[in-house]
């Protein structure tokens, strides 16, 4: 396969790409080596193979590659970014679409999607994960801020956050669920493991834990349907969802 190398020489002093091949649509690998700062692109970059920067990257369409995508700086789409592979990024995903990924996504900072976040393996954010539609993964979801999603937060591992999760549907983890601050679910929340928080606890829906239940606040929902509160205070507002 055909690996385009973009250099320096490709880049013009306001940052955008003016090499001579359109990368709308390019059958090959993309590298680019323009130094730490950002490679811009005034259409999408595309690529069936790889692509990987040592820079950040900037593009006003889409970015797509048929295989991993990687960064040693940002990672910013208006449009959509969707990789075959992994998404590895050493600062901020920023894309105004959703954001998918065959393999993990990896951030040294914040994951933003106006979008769907959907991985096949595992979401680590350094910052928050913010999701204007559903967040899903195949492995565990972990950030060191947030976890917002607009949609539905489902993950086959555990869920992990270091300030608030707040989903705008159901919360479920196939592993633990545990969060440096409020947990706020739309639907039920179903976890495979215990769920811990370190402000309340509030489900629109049931609440279903494998393990205890910790809170330093209350813990509400329709219905307990199984699990232990083993801290702060059960209320329950109804009959619940039935599963």
């Amino acid at each position: 396969m055909t690996t385009l190398k973009i250099t320096i020489a490709d880049i013009g002093a306001d940052g955008w790409y003016n090499g001579p091949v359109d990368l709308a649509n390019f059958d090959g690998n993309i590298e680019i080596d323009a130094g730490e700062g950002w490679c811009k692109f005034k259409s999408s970059l595309k690529a069936v193979g790889y692509i990987k920067s040592v820079g950040s990257v900037y593009a006003a369409g889409d970015i797509k590659s048929g295989g991993f995508i990687n960064s040693g700086g940002d990672i910013n789409s208006r449009g959509y970014i969707n990789a075959g592979g992994n998404i590895h990024s050493g600062g901020y995903i920023k894309s105004g679409g959703y954001v998918y990924s065959g393999g993990y996504i990896k951030s040294g900072g914040y994951v933003y999607s106006g979008g769907d976040i959907a991985s096949g393996d595992y979401i680590v954010s350094g910052g928050n994960i913010n999701s204007g539609g559903h967040i899903y993964s195949d492995g565990h979801i972990y950030s060191d801020g947030n976890i917002l999603s607009g949609g539905y937060i489902k993950s086959g591992g555990y869920v992990y956050s270091g300030g608030n999760i707040a989903s705008g549907d159901y919360i479920f983890s196939v592993g633990y669920i545990e969060s440096g601050g409020p947990i706020f679910s739309g639907g039920n929340i179903n976890s495979g493991g215990h769920i811990y928080s370190d402000g309340n606890i509030l489900s629109d829906g049931y609440i279903d834990s494998a393990g205890d239940i910790n809170s330093v606040g209350l813990v509400t929902c329709k219905k307990l349907t199984s699990g232990e509160v083993a801290s702060g205070e059960l209320v329950e507002t109804g009959a619940g969802q039935t599963k």
